[in-house]
């Protein structure tokens, strides 16, 4: 486990802790894709490791409230709208409107950034970058 859940609270975090386990799990699953597993031996955790894990686990429980909501109940392909534009005395509105998916593929790349930007140059106990793309000796 990257973060505790007392650490998590320490931060500001505001889920239970059933709540937590999940989105924790999902967000190391997440960091140790990025990372190669290269965090898994380690007993110190690098602080912006924690931090990551902090934004990766709120970013999961909004995104899923947020597809939750636009849902709509009875259709699988979701739609997320907001409003782009509005006029007053003519009182026109105008959305704009995502799928499901094309908020999903936003949301990965999103990551997928925030990722790069925390871990950037980020050591392992062993003295390896964790976003290094290629193999060091003996992996």
């Amino acid at each position: 486990m990257y973060l505790t859940y007392e650490e998590y609270q320490a931060m500001g975090g505001t889920l239970d802790a059933a709540s937590y386990d999940n989105y924790e799990f999902e967000a190391e699953a997440l960091v140790n894709w990025y990372t190669f597993n290269r965090l898994s031996q380690d007993t110190q955790i690098p602080s912006q490791v924690k931090r990551l894990m902090k934004y990766l686990i709120d970013t999961a429980k909004q995104q899923n409230d947020l597809l939750g909501q636009s849902s709509g109940g009875s259709s699988s392909e979701g739609i997320v709208a907001a409003i782009a534009s509005q006029s007053n005395d003519g009182v026109s509105i105008s959305y704009n409107v995502l799928s499901a998916k094309d908020l999903m593929e936003s949301l990965k790349l999103s990551e997928k950034t925030t990722i790069e930007m925390y871990l950037q140059g980020v050591m392992n106990e062993a003295g390896r970058k964790l976003l290094y793309r290629g193999l060091y000796p003996g992996e």
